[in-house]
């Protein structure tokens, strides 16, 4: 018999390699719970042991450094930053608070209701503040969990009268959780702002003997991200990454990838399917969609065991709530959602993730499908689409995800948030006054990231006293305005979120509120929360309802648009999937027309429309998000006309009609207040102006031969 001594001696080798790092790992898990004194046995005391990310970030934060955790869901984030956090702030001082920061209404009920149940019996005070819970405080409390909003309601209306002056003067911490959901949004440059007059607050209390040291540690949680570093410099500047990989196997249950509707009669119906997959998360694009899917599994599904619920942020609150503790207890359910169970809340074990229709970026890819068998190594989930366009986009982000691909992050419009948290800080002051100076060194600081020349300071203040805005008090401070302070009494200043104002659905038997933000309804009938309701009377703002004895089925109801743009990213994954470099631009000639394949999101075919303008290219006829559409007799004329660019006549064209482009990028309407070259900025930063130029000058436009990748192409001409 003959042995294979080298393949034993790699295998021993490997083994041996291994073995040592289990005990590294088991040594350094002995050492953090030696530090962890007052708090291992209130978060790892059932475990016993760490996990990858805790063991990296703990002892970073035990030591007050700031740091940004990138790691996948369900990798342990929370525990990694509370735990040291509490002991650290338990161990030195006597009053203390970590203000936690969340995206969602939905997370800080989900993180109040962890905490809560691990910190109840150790003297740890753990409060939530949203505008779902009007917290009042009595006391300073060890734990505040809130959203951007409400964080800028507790700088304006937190003073109190206890010896610590406010109610925020004894943060030494901040944790902003799912930081990713955060950057280049207006409600994360909020948040920016709003750390920065957190620091000026401890200023204040440190010098008034409120607290006891002024420092405030960030930490920083984040999903797996492409340019980490970008999230790092915008919001901790000094800190570091602690990033740690992770991979789970994405399962298909079907290759093919049919319509949800489809999907519904095919396998839903299934009684092997439905003992298979007990908990099951589907995901819509629209609440529309939410609510006209969630009736439709309601009637087909009626005579089987699952409990059907719906989740969106136009449902209220008592509506959302319901629906996450009937996903949490109940052993079969379906929960039809938009995003707003994308992010890390506890909603059960869900054991299927449906995608009825592919999101608009491959971040929201990974946060969807994640939350699929969250304590198990492989995901099992289903893709379905309407056309082929979106069969070719799902296989396109499912390609992205089983690689590890991931895609950048668009912004929008942040710098209306420079009105806002100016008339913000003014409301924080105690006699509703603020001197010119101290508005002048706010926007200095939070601007300095953006801009290196900050003269135009002053004008932003004096564009906002023409515009009467602000107004100048007896004592030379400024002020604002009446209308403002009315706003400020509803609580309405605190948001950089637009939509239009719908109505509010009323249940006259149930005596609450259904849903908000409705814009129309179809009939006297309509389905919410997959029940049939009828209209019995319209009053101003609400919709009164009653239960509905029509068998018929009520129609949708259409809810208020947001007011702000949102970018289409998947066309980065099609340029993977399809092996495209950025330079390469395919293009197919069909019934004498040209379609070139930009493949280059929302921000790509906003400047391809800024350069038709400044072109007069009248000849395109067609451009979206993957494609440009003209007639073939133009080829030349549009090919040579996209590659011959020049950045400062763009500039130049972009300031002539800078009012054409804000409105085209939905951007908030206070940006006609601001100096012309914040203006001028924000617009150049949201289409990505300089390097769209240099992409298309080395463009390579190339008629395609290959069938398949035509064949895939096609897909996309709609």
């Amino acid at each position: 018999m003959v042995y294979n001594t080298a393949g034993f001696a790699v295998w021993t080798t490997r083994n041996k390699e291994e073995m040592r790092n289990m005990d590294n790992d088991y040594l350094e898990d002995i050492n953090i719970k030696n530090r962890l004194s007052s708090t291992w046995d209130m978060f790892f005391g059932s475990y016993g042991r760490l996990k990858d990310v805790q063991r990296k970030a703990i002892p970073k934060i035990l030591d007050g450094k700031d740091i940004l955790i990138c790691s996948p869901t369900a990798s342990g984030k929370t525990e990694a930053a509370v735990a040291p956090l509490v002991e650290r702030l338990k161990s030195n001082f006597k009053v203390w608070t970590i203000l936690y920061v969340c995206p969602t209404r939905a997370l800080v009920n989900d993180i109040y209701e962890r905490l809560y149940s691990r910190l109840i019996y150790y003297d740890v005070n753990i409060l939530r503040k949203t505008g779902d819970y009007q917290t009042e405080f009595k006391t300073i409390p060890n734990i505040l969990i809130t959203t951007p909003e409400s964080f800028d309601s507790l700088l304006c209306r937190g003073r109190i009268r206890n010896g610590f002056g406010h109610i925020l003067s004894c943060v030494y911490a901040v944790v902003l959780d799912e930081v990713h959901l955060l950057y280049g949004t207006s409600r994360g440059e909020q948040v920016r702002w709003l750390l920065e007059r957190l620091r000026r607050l401890k200023t204040q209390a440190f010098r008034e003997k409120w607290c006891k040291d002024e420092r405030i540690q960030i930490v920083a949680m984040s999903a797996t991200m492409k340019e980490p570093e970008n999230i790092l410099k915008y919001y901790i500047p000094n800190g570091e990454i602690i990033k740690v990989e992770g991979k789970r196997e994405i399962n298909l249950i079907s290759e093919e990838v049919p319509s949800i509707y489809e999907a519904i009669s095919k396998y839903f119906c299934s009684i092997d399917f439905q003992n298979r997959f007990k908990k099951i998360l589907i995901f819509c694009n629209s609440r529309n969609k939410v609510d006209d899917l969630t009736a439709e599994l309601k009637k087909v599904l009626n005579s089987s065991k699952y409990q059907i619920v719906s989740h969106h942020g136009s449902l209220s609150k008592s509506e959302r709530e319901e629906a996450e503790e009937i996903l949490k207890k109940h052993e079969r359910v379906i929960a039809v959602s938009s995003a707003t169970f994308e992010i890390g809340i506890d909603i059960g074990s869900i054991v299927l993730v449906v995608l009825a229709e592919p999101p608009l970026d491959m971040n929201s890819f990974f946060q969807r499908i994640g939350r699929g068998n969250r304590k198990s190594e492989k995901i099992d989930i289903l893709l379905c689409a309407e056309n082929d366009a979106q069969r070719l986009i799902q296989k396109a982000m499912l390609f992205c995800a089983q690689n590890g691909i991931l895609s950048g992050t668009a912004s929008g419009d942040i710098f209306h948030v420079i009105f806002q948290q100016i008339i913000s800080y003014i409301f924080q002051s105690k006699d509703l006054k603020r001197s010119k100076e101290a508005l002048k060194s706010l926007i200095e600081s939070c601007l300095k990231y953006h801009f290196k020349d900050l003269s135009f300071a002053d004008d932003i203040i004096n564009n906002l006293i023409l515009s009467s805005h602000l107004v100048e008090a007896n004592d030379g401070k400024l002020t604002v305005k009446r209308d403002w302070q009315d706003k400020f009494s509803s609580g309405q200043i605190h948001s950089t979120i637009r939509f239009t104002n719908g109505m509010s659905v009323y249940d006259l038997e149930k005596n609450k509120v259904l849903a908000t933000n409705v814009q129309d309804f179809q009939s006297k009938r309509i389905k919410i929360t997959a029940k049939n309701k009828e209209i019995i009377d319209v009053q101003r703002n609400s919709i009164i309802v009653k239960n509905s004895s029509d068998k018929l089925d009520g129609g949708v109801l259409n809810y208020a648009p947001y007011e702000t743009m949102f970018f289409n990213m998947q066309p980065y994954a099609i340029r993977a999937y399809l092996g495209l470099e950025d330079k390469t631009f395919p293009y197919i000639i069909q019934d004498n027309f040209v379609y070139v394949f930009h493949l280059g999101s929302t921000q790509r075919e906003i400047f391809i429309k800024l350069l038709m303008r400044m072109l007069d290219l009248k000849v395109i006829e067609a451009v979206n998000p993957f494609l440009v559409q003209f007639n073939k007799s133009y080829c030349k004329e549009v090919i040579s006309s996209l590659k011959a660019l020049n950045y400062y006549s763009m500039i130049e064209f972009i300031e002539k009609d800078v009012e054409w482009i804000e409105k085209a990028l939905k951007i908030n309407p206070h940006h006609k207040i601001l100096p012309k070259e914040i203006r001028l900025k924000e617009i150049i930063r949201i289409i990505n102006l300089e390097d769209e130029i240099k992409l298309f000058k080395k463009a390579e436009f190339q008629d395609v031969t290959d069938k398949q990748l035509a064949m895939h192409l096609k897909n996309l001409i709609g």
